[in-house]
């Protein structure tokens, strides 16, 4: 098995722990949010030591929950605990990351049309930004403003925004809402690591020892496992937005995740709050459907001097029908796979009209107009040396006009 194959089966493997490992820790997060939010605070079946209680059917069964404050006389036993979930989703993110991502990292994470970076250089950016972006998270919500959390919140939202429009800058599209949602997922395992983990070990600590525990510890526990659960709707989407390239792959798109990151955040928020604010689910509905809108808006118009993938000196040399291929081609997901310079996913598309491309079978072809509309239509057919068939065929998906912008479009970034 060569280098590339064997990563590869490590990216499947990672993949499959890491979606399997996140849905269980998501799932936690939200019902323990969720349980917060509906607890009974009072009642006669509460009594002293009782916080809050709720009864709950489910499979055929009634359970009866309670949250109180532990006796250290009465400390239970079988207590159970939540952290691998945690642990395992950041531990098979990384992996995945690196086994994709950071060996390729002068393709798949830096765009060459902005910047020539080495493989070991755009990882080191990735890496370190993440490390530097929890350090200054932790630091910052130690400082006063922890008892001022919207405005808070607010800072950091748009240091965030501002870290995204700066990758922007050097890296590619995709990699940019990845890089963010790497970051953010991050935070949130560091936050469970540093914070919420060992303080309920304290808490333990103190209980087993006979003396009450510190409810500062508990407090501080909650306040982050409170921000991870805000955080978990943006870092779902940033996570599978390569299935989304229409908004990363967008002249605006850093505009496009600032707008997705807060309508989530509302919308959590108004999920949180539902049972004490009467018109939630109206906030909620419009708060979706606004950003719905203002989504499509800044996708449908291209914005004054757009991008050109493959770089900017490429702007004044496109004609009409092929900058409205550039559409189609970041509208339909192609600049995912086919990025400036080559990758194990997808062959480059640049530099290349004209010339013998070899095929799986052996055979060559020129990359002309004719085989650009049969790949387009049916990749399997012919499908380049070295890589897998694994482009969807596109006939039935695009119509003869936007068949024929992107084929111009091919034609103007392959000269």
């Amino acid at each position: 098995m060569d280098t590339a194959s064997f990563l590869e089966y490590v990216a499947v493997v990672a993949r499959y722990i890491h979606v399997l490992a996140a849905i269980m820790w998501i799932g936690n997060s939200l019902l323990f949010t969720w349980m917060e939010v509906n607890f009974i605070k009072d009642g006669k079946e509460a009594g002293e030591s009782v916080i809050g209680y709720m009864n709950m059917l489910h499979a055929g069964g009634i359970y009866y929950l309670e949250k109180r404050v532990i006796d250290p006389v009465t400390l239970p036993s079988n207590i159970h605990r939540f952290l691998w979930q945690s642990y395992t989703t950041w531990i098979s993110g990384f992996i995945l990351f690196m086994s994709v991502f950071y060996v390729h990292g002068s393709t798949l994470l830096a765009d060459p049309g902005k910047i020539q970076l080495t493989d070991l250089q755009a990882a080191g950016i990735s890496f370190g930004s993440i490390v530097a972006g929890w350090i200054f998270y932790d630091r910052f919500w130690r400082t006063p403003i922890k008892d001022k959390p919207l405005l808070g919140s607010i800072i950091c939202f748009v240091l965030i925004i501002g870290y995204a429009a700066w990758l922007e800058t050097i890296f590619g599209g995709r990699a940019v809402y990845l890089q963010v949602g790497a970051m953010l997922g991050t935070i949130m395992t560091a936050n469970v690591f540093f914070i919420i983990i060992p303080n309920q070990k304290k808490m333990m600590k103190a209980l087993m020892e006979g003396k009450p525990h510190d409810m500062k510890l508990g407090k501080q526990a909650k306040v982050r496992s409170l921000m991870n659960n805000y955080i978990t709707f943006p870092v779902i989407f940033l996570m599978l937005s390569a299935h989304f390239p229409q908004t990363y792959g967008a002249d605006r798109n850093i505009l496009i995740m600032a707008i997705i990151i807060v309508s989530l955040v509302v919308i959590k928020h108004m999920m949180n709050i539902y049972n004490r604010f009467s018109d939630w689910l109206y906030v909620l509905l419009g708060t979706f459907t606004v950003a719905s809108v203002l989504v499509i808006l800044l996708i449908a118009t291209p914005s004054v001097g757009s991008r050109i993938s493959g770089g900017g000196a490429l702007k004044t040399s496109l004609s009409e029908e092929a900058l409205l291929g550039k559409k189609v081609f970041n509208q339909k997901g192609c600049q995912a796979c086919h990025l400036p310079t080559p990758t194990t996913i997808a062959p480059s598309l640049h530099g290349i009209w004209g010339k013998n491309v070899e095929l799986a079978d052996g055979t060559t072809v020129v990359m002309d107009e004719a085989y650009v509309r049969r790949s387009i239509a049916e990749p399997a057919a012919q499908v380049v040396k070295g890589f897998a068939p694994a482009m969807p065929a596109y006939g039935s998906l695009i119509n003869e006009t936007e068949m024929n912008q992107l084929v111009a479009y091919i034609k103007a970034i392959g000269q």
